[in-house]
């Protein structure tokens, strides 16, 4: 019946009609798309989705974009060439996500009637109880680590975009600036110790039948200028060094670490990354763990982008980290209708991070030792 009423209208209409019934979440190609997405804990994030056509696509591989931030200078995807960098690689054949953390930019819409009842909101954020936003300049400094959750619920809605054949979120790479960068660091670490349940959702009884490590979605990563710190807990040093650890030694996550020639903590910072990666391996020629300096480069975070070599050389190095993992088949990731467990290496406990019928999995602050 639908055909025979499409089939009598004029031509004319066809096109409206058509974009009437597209799926309202699809993806568009060959330009910036404003995409919203919400968290475990009720934050509606706001961002835009680059998607790559033509024959230059690489294997529906994505690129995820997280900005730098500052309590007292605040921060933003808009800010300091992020979308010039996402343009560049989505005109390379990338598929782009970037995205405001919460209380940023264009992310601050919560829904009150369940984001206040989670105790890390309720007890770190200046609010009313009928605040329905937040901002985060109304954060307290504690607060800044569970933005972490912000890349989780990232990652899940390219995950269901995955499942409709709009991008392969097996193939992901990161890109973080600043902290940005360690959140990013944070997170890959999470995803080390979580897999899904593989058993079909009307069968979830017994024993989990356990994927591997979600961590494998992640092809490499680069990170301008990470942070030691997040805002005021600059003991967290030896946590990032943990997080690295995980993803970048353990899960032999290819990691890139950019930094401005001339930028001597940059440098300093930079150089005990990567022997923290590394460890005893001496691996000195690989590009799967490196220090990279910008020549000239005074600039830290997702300030480098402004250095004309970098875009550039950041297009290289994601194709080389792709090519040398090797493009994954696409596979449906079932995200709401699984349940999830994190195995903690080397205990090998079982803990459950996600229950089938939610969306988005919640991040494991006890995990990632921050709590």
């Amino acid at each position: 019946m639908l055909s025979l009423w499409r089939a009598s209208l004029p031509a004319a209409l066809l096109v409206v009609v058509a974009v009437l019934l597209a799926p309202a979440d699809a993806l568009g190609q060959g330009k910036a798309k404003a995409v919203t997405f919400k968290t475990a804990d009720g934050v509606t994030l706001s961002g835009s989705f680059y998607a790559a056509g033509g024959k230059k696509s690489k294997d529906g591989a994505v690129v995820m974009l997280l900005h730098n931030f500052d309590h007292k200078a605040g921060g933003g995807s808009s800010r300091e060439n992020m979308p010039t960098l996402a343009k560049s690689l989505q005109d390379n054949g990338y598929n782009v996500l970037s995205f405001d953390f919460r209380g940023f930019g264009d992310s601050k819409e919560v829904n009150k009637e369940t984001f206040w009842k989670h105790k890390h909101n309720e007890v770190n954020i200046k609010h009313t109880k009928e605040g329905d936003t937040i901002d985060q300049k109304n954060f307290n400094r504690q607060y800044y680590a569970y933005l972490v959750n912000d890349v989780a619920a990232a990652k899940a809605f390219l995950d269901r975009a995955n499942d409709r054949k709009e991008v392969n979120s097996s193939n992901l790479l990161i890109i973080g600036a600043g902290q940005g960068a360690t959140l990013g660091a944070a997170w890959v670490a999470n995803e080390s110790y979580r897999r899904r349940d593989k058993r079909p959702k009307d069968e979830l009884f017994g024993q989990p039948n356990l994927a591997e490590p979600e961590v494998q979605d992640v092809a490499g990563c680069i990170w301008l200028t990470l942070s030691p710190a997040i805002e005021s807990r600059t003991a967290i040093g030896t946590t990032v060094n943990s997080w690295l650890i995980a993803g970048g030694r353990t899960s032999k996550v290819p990691m890139l670490f950019y930094y401005g020639a001339t930028d001597k903590k940059g440098l300093d910072n930079a150089n005990a990354w990567v022997k923290t990666v590394k460890g005893t391996s001496p691996n000195g020629s690989s590009l799967n763990v490196k220090g990279i300096g910008i020549a000239g480069a005074k600039a830290s975070g997702s300030l480098l982008l402004s250095e004309s070599a970098v875009p550039k050389k950041i297009l290289e190095h994601l194709d080389i980290m792709l090519e040398a993992r090797g493009a994954r088949e696409q596979i449906d990731k079932k995200v709401t209708d699984s349940n999830y467990y994190y195995q903690p290496m080397p205990k090998g406990r079982l803990t459950l991070n996600k229950k089938a019928g939610e969306d988005v999995p919640p991040v494991s602050l006890d995990v990632l030792g921050l709590r």
